[in-house]
Parts: C-alpha cells; structure tokens; sequence
C-alpha cells in the first residue's frame, strides 16, 4: 500500500531530499543542492512511500507563488512505480492543497519529456522553453485554473 504523507523528521526530510537529488539532479551529473531552491522553507512537502518497504516512491512540493497563485515543483515518482498513477495522484494532491487555501491557478516549471502527461492533468503551456543549469535541463511553465 502507498502512503501520502509530509516529511516531519530531520531522518525524513534527509531520505526525501536525497531522493530528489537522486531522481532529478543526479542524473543530469549535478552537484548535491541542486535539489533545494530558494522555497523550500515556504513549500509544502509531500512524499509517497511504500508501505511494504518504506521506500520513497514519489515526491512533490507546493508553494505560493506567482504568475498564479500557486505554484508544484519537484515532483519525481521512483522508475519502478511510474505508470501507475502516482503522478498524477501527486499533482491532484497538491491541487486540492491549494483549492483549501483558496488559489485560483496552480502552475509549474514542467520538464519537456512531460508536457504530454501534464496536458493530460488539464495544464496547458503558458511560457516558452527556458533552460537550466547550463542547458542540461529545459523547462516550459504550464498552468492550470483550479
């Protein structure tokens, strides 16, 4: 079974942090922090975790930040469990999150590879294609009206 919790330990904090660098940062050859930016103390985090062998499985975070009101980066689901709707259950999760705070929009910087999995979700683009972290990574914003 698949738990859906916020990390609340500094042991916690450690294994979803590491697991973003892991997931995301590592295999682009960046350095260790280039999994944290300058949110993270105003974020909410969210993890989902294998029950069966407490394992990490996919991670999100949500913040409040313009051009909409809100705003999810970060999300990586463990190779093994993608396509299964743990994505998706992610991104869901954090669009109620802010649906209780009362924001209107909810937007992310969206990986190209998965601008089709986000138009699935109902996003649609609404930037151009920007790079990161000298053109290992390119990003396009997408939102969505909640």
């Amino acid at each position: 079974m698949i738990i859906y919790k916020s990390p609340s330990t500094k042991e916690e904090f450690k294994a979803y942090y590491a697991f973003r660098y892991h997931i995301l940062r590592e295999p682009l050859g960046l350095p260790r922090g280039t999994e944290k930016d300058d949110y993270e103390p105003i974020a909410q985090h969210f993890m989902a975790v294998d029950d069966a062998t407490g394992l990490i499985v996919a991670v999100i975070k949500l913040f409040e930040n313009k051009p909409c009101d809100s705003r999810f980066s970060h999300l990586a689901v463990r190779e093994e469990y993608q396509k299964q709707g743990l994505g998706q259950k992610m991104v869901e999760m954090v669009e109620g999150k802010a649906r209780e705070r009362g924001w209107k929009c909810i937007g992310a910087f969206t990986r190209l590879s998965a601008v089709p999995f986000m138009e699935k979700l109902g996003y649609k683009r609404a930037g151009h294609v920007e790079s990161r972290f000298d053109n290992k990574l390119e990003l396009v914003w997408m939102e969505k009206a909640l």
